[in-house]
């Protein structure tokens, strides 16, 4: 199988051009057979994924979505992408997918400068000024390191992940391009300026986070709002 073009060449990791030799021959596929990786994607892992499976995906989604796949410089370890996307209304939808790693301290790091990479992308490249993301509840180390790229924590989604007979809430976060002007102002001009300089700023992250507020308001002054609103 002939090695992936580069597309967007990173620190960490490389973003790479898939090709239908890529999803028919690699295993792409059997990323979403698991269960330990799509443990928290809605609509993945329900019936098993072939190489057909994933070759008639790609030639599917190709068209409309931007589809790269992450490199570690040594092999193909995650797929990372902005799908519907809407050059009218200039938006569209991050998610990433990572496969596991030998070296799981990388893997983080590996993971947020893909997205930072991407999400650039589709601000300066595809005109984007808008961009969400849907996350299962429980992933909040991950919802930590976005919003150091510049994601906000936008709402909460009771019952919003359904998986056999089990549900969790979902939070939904947001990426204004302004937010993003600011920050790669700050950064020297992109999201992305060292692993030292995002790590350091990993560090300095508060305890207590906006998921934690969203949370107790949901918890507390919501039920209670409510509770008078539908005994009137």
């Amino acid at each position: 199988m002939k090695e992936l073009d580069v597309f967007i060449e990173g620190e960490t990791m490389d973003l790479c051009i898939p090709t239908i030799e890529f999803a028919r021959e690699s295993d792409w596929y059997s990323w979403f057979n698991s269960n330990h990786i799509t443990k928290y994607l809605n609509g993945q892992g329900f019936f098993p994924n072939t190489p057909d499976g994933q070759e008639s995906f790609f030639e599917t989604e190709k068209r409309n979505r931007l589809i790269l796949i992450v490199s570690n410089k040594q092999k193909y370890i995650g797929v990372v992408s902005i799908s519907k996307i809407d050059l009218i209304n200039k938006t569209g939808e991050f998610s990433l997918v990572i496969n596991g790693l030998k070296d799981i301290r990388m893997a983080p790091s590996i993971a947020l400068e893909a997205a930072a990479r991407i999400t650039e992308y589709a601000f300066t490249n595809l005109g984007l000024n808008r961009i969400t993301s849907l996350q299962h509840i429980d992933l909040w180390r991950w919802r930590r390191r976005m919003e150091l790229i510049g994601y906000k924590v936008e709402g909460l989604h009771e019952g919003g992940f359904i998986k056999g007979h089990e549900s969790g809430d979902t939070i939904s976060l947001s990426y204004a391009y302004d937010n993003f002007k600011k920050i790669a102002k700050n950064r020297g001009g992109g999201l992305w300026d060292s692993l030292e300089k995002m790590e350091l700023r990993h560090k300095k992250l508060p305890q207590n986070t906006f998921t934690d507020s969203l949370l107790k308001l949901y918890d507390i002054e919501r039920k209670t709002y409510y509770k008078k609103i539908f005994s009137l």
